[in-house]
């Protein structure tokens, strides 16, 4: 047989012990470089600072490394160069 309980626990008593079980939701600090909410002891996720140091590349970081390399000024070819090469070729039609 499974053990049994003496006496009726009360609702209060039972109530009680409870009390501390409780969820709790997290405390959140202000990140020192952007002011987003973040836990304590954390690297800030939206900036990747902790302290005064930048620890972790962000999503905004590769985003932006991205759009900085495509962004290279290429050479547009110009239209006297195109033109050029479709009245050679035309040349060199007619010579033939």
């Amino acid at each position: 047989m499974a053990a049994q309980p003496k006496k009726k626990i009360s609702r209060v008593r039972g109530r009680t012990r409870r009390a501390h079980s409780s969820i709790k939701l997290p405390t959140l600090g202000k990140c020192s470089n952007c002011n987003h909410a973040k836990p304590p002891h954390i690297a800030c996720p939206e900036c990747g600072f902790y302290g005064k140091k930048k620890i972790i590349i962000t999503k905004a970081d590769k985003r932006i490394a991205k759009k900085l390399k495509t962004d290279k000024p290429s050479e547009p070819k110009k239209k006297e160069d195109v033109s050029k090469k479709d009245t050679d070729s035309k040349d060199k039609k007619q010579d033939k």
